[in-house]
């Protein structure tokens, strides 16, 4: 990819994160209310979809609320990050229609488009372990099942798009993935599907996504390494504690 897509928001997001004086070893937490497919994670796997009650996505307001506040989660600085902080600089596109999912991912604009959306930057603090390590992450509600599709889709394309694809982002400049990888997901709500792109550029960084649905709504989780760019990992003490969040507003 260039100095755009997902590794252009998250290089973004650590330098707002360095402004911030977000960084691994700062004093205390803060922050804001192997297979050749992607394998399926989650508490009941690919039959949540189906045995799974309806619910309510939750509201923008309720998700501002559901995002992870200040010291719940120990190691970690958070910090609200705005719509156009994420997705500055436009829509990646592939070049291959199949792929357009993971380049999707990459921005705000999506299909099917969610009701309603939050955004945060990340970064490990106080611990030599997570030196490096920041990121994103987002809360989605979608509309009836528009989430699930999503999910669909995501898994369809790291099958497809092994091999990498080529892609422009909003600028036209060139945002090429060289490898999609399928990655272990978590047991977490009602599935997941997590996943690694090696970027085409000469650092040849690797960015992993994790991504979390709880009924109507979605976990995304971008991570990097910005010690070690071909290093990278999305921490999961973080992505558990922001899942238990959600799960618990959309039970209230």
């Amino acid at each position: 990819m260039n100095k755009s897509g997902a590794r252009r928001a998250v290089l973004a997001a650590a330098a707002m994160i360095t402004a911030l004086g977000l960084t691994a070893g700062c004093g205390g937490d803060s922050g804001d209310g192997k297979s050749d497919s992607a394998k399926s994670g989650g508490k009941n796997g690919d039959k949540a979809a189906s045995s799974a009650p309806a619910a309510q996505p939750l509201s923008a307001s309720a998700l501002q609320q559901a995002a992870l506040a200040k010291g719940e989660v120990k190691g970690f600085e958070i910090r609200k990050m705005t719509e156009k902080e994420f997705s500055d600089g436009g829509e990646a596109k592939a070049a291959k229609p199949a792929c357009q999912p993971l380049a999707a991912l990459m921005g705000s604009r999506f299909d099917p488009a969610p009701k309603a959306g939050v955004y945060r930057m990340y970064a490990g603090s106080g611990s030599a372990a997570k030196v490096g390590g920041s990121g994103l992450f987002r809360v989605s509600s979608y509309g009836p099942g528009d989430a699930e599709r999503t999910v669909k889709d995501i898994r369809d394309a790291v099958t497809a798009c092994q091999d990498g694809f080529e892609a422009k982002d909003g600028s036209g400049e060139k945002s090429d993935v060289a490898k999609v990888s399928s990655l272990d997901a978590p047991k977490l709500g009602d599935e997941a599907v997590a996943y690694s792109l090696l970027d085409g550029g000469k650092e040849k960084a690797v960015i992993k996504f994790t991504v979390v649905r709880s009924g109507p709504q979605l976990t995304v989780f971008f991570g990097v390494n910005l010690a070690d760019p071909t290093t990278s990992e999305i921490p999961q003490e973080l992505l558990s504690a922001q899942v238990a969040k959600v799960e618990k507003a959309a039970r209230s």
